[in-house]
């Protein structure tokens, strides 16, 4: 029996004139209900300063529509156009979209200019954050004690600080250390939990190492009191940016335990290259043939003010060969790098493999904010607009981990906005108007195996309450 072939076009013909309305994005029901519950969409009202008038969106309004549109896929304020036309979305959230052009203006509240006496003649320069930026960072730190209230993670919080670049094409944008012009925003993500604890952007030139230990203070204060006996147990992971003494011996003098890449000073290198060869331990073999092998460094950076009291850090070098034949960029064989830490009870594989754990967590923070989230193009020429920007994707990215953790199965924690996008979010519904009651009506396999599981999460949770 011959195979029927495949059609060339649809079984079906598609026309208009329908009148229901109807949602395509009625999941995105469940983040509506948690950033109310959570009292998120609260705290923008609270923390924001007040509109001078009543018409319009309020402040807490316009916040939970930059984050269903950036959680929805918006990726410029453009794409207001199309969501507000959702009539099912608006009758979920009890109003419509601002347009395109109410949302740029709403954004560019966030920007004061600074006075030009603040601004050096040359070098980088980050504004002081304004009223309205402080007042979003508020709500952003209230998500987080919205996911420790409602998931109750361990006391672990390991921070990864890391900055990355975005490119732009605006004239505003300035040139960063790869050549091109744009942004490169500053982050600090608690790993155990994917959060967003501070977030800070910059222009292209502000170099990476510039204001990190206040970065890390600021996450670190976010950070609501812990439950448990002992309180937060803290470690910091860095690159390259935070490896300088003070910054080190802060950490140290905070009882953090951290694993930062060192310089490859000449001193170092010294030390590393004097090393015999029986110091040196193979750790893994990379796919592309080539061997990382690490030993420890009996090096110890001087300071500029030595402490009686002070105590060395630990130098973990590692040494990664090619394969024969092949080459690194600078012509050699071999290269080598190290990392510096107060960890002194972790094999130097441990440590090693610790360190590079943040390859999994502050670098996948930065795809997703860039590349499932807005951060990767930003609206405006206006640096303030451009940081409310950044702090709405930080807000929505927290929430969506508040949603995955307190409201969602198992098998949907480590989905990205992607994921939720096809799994969740985009479903059909109907919203129906009858005898005084108004109700969304979706597919009885979305209602039991989605809706009804986080609201009945979401009932048995315990929200953090607003400060008094």
């Amino acid at each position: 029996m011959s195979r029927k072939p495949l059609r060339r076009d649809l079984a079906i013909a598609i026309r208009g004139g329908l009148e229901e309305v109807t949602t395509p994005h009625a999941g995105v029901a469940g983040l509506i209900e948690l950033g109310r519950r959570s009292n998120v969409m609260a705290a923008a009202e609270k923390y924001l300063p007040p509109k001078q008038s009543p018409q319009g969106l309020g402040q807490g309004e316009m916040v939970e529509a930059f984050v269903v549109f950036s959680a929805l896929g918006g990726e410029c304020l453009d794409d207001f156009k199309q969501v507000r036309q959702d009539e099912g979305l608006a009758a979920l959230l009890g109003y419509r979209l601002p347009a395109a052009e109410t949302a740029r203006q709403w954004l560019d509240r966030f920007h004061e200019e600074a006075p030009p006496a603040d601004r050096p003649q040359q070098g980088s320069f980050i504004p002081p954050e304004s009223r309205w930026l402080a007042g979003l960072r508020s709500v952003v730190e209230h998500s987080v004690r919205t996911y420790v209230a409602a998931v109750q993670p361990g006391p672990q919080v390991t921070l990864d600080v890391d900055a990355h670049l975005v490119e732009s094409s605006k004239a505003e944008a300035l040139r960063t250390y790869e050549g091109f012009r744009g942004y490169q925003p500053m982050l600090v993500s608690w790993a155990e939990t994917g959060l967003v604890l501070a977030d800070e952007f910059r222009d292209g030139n502000v170099p990476a190492s510039v204001g990190i230990q206040e970065m890390v203070d600021r996450a670190y204060e976010s950070l609501p009191p812990c439950e448990v006996e002992g309180g937060w147990q803290v470690a910091v992971r860095s690159d390259r940016a935070g490896y300088e003494q003070d910054i080190l011996d802060h950490w140290a003098g905070q009882g953090w335990r951290f694993a930062v890449s060192g310089d490859m000073t000449p001193a170092l290198r010294r030390e590393i290259e004097a090393l015999p060869p029986e110091a040196w331990r193979f750790w893994k073999q990379e796919r592309d043939g080539g061997v990382r092998e690490w030993a420890e460094v009996p090096f110890v950076p001087g300071r500029k003010t030595e402490r009686r009291d002070a105590q060395p850090y630990r130098s973990v070098a590692v040494r990664i060969r090619q394969p024969q034949g092949r080459l690194f960029g600078d012509g050699h064989e071999v290269k080598h790098v190290a990392v510096v830490s107060n960890d002194w009870e972790m094999t130097g594989q441990e440590l090693l493999a610790w360190h590079r754990g943040k390859q999994g967590t502050i670098e996948q923070v930065h795809r997703v904010l860039k590349d499932e989230l807005g951060a990767g193009v930003y609206p405006s020429g206006k640096f303030g607009a451009n940081a409310a920007w950044l702090r709405l994707q930080v807000l929505t990215l927290n929430l969506l981990e508040v949603f995955k953790a307190a409201g969602l199965d198992e098998n949907l924690r480590q989905a990205r906005p992607k994921r939720l996008r096809f799994a969740i979010f985009s479903q059909v519904g109907r919203v129906v108007r009858h005898a005084g009651e108004v109700f969304l009506r979706v597919a009885r396999r979305v209602l039991e195996q989605v809706v009804w599981g986080w609201q009945r999460r979401f009932r048995r949770l315990v929200w953090a309450a607003l400060p008094t």
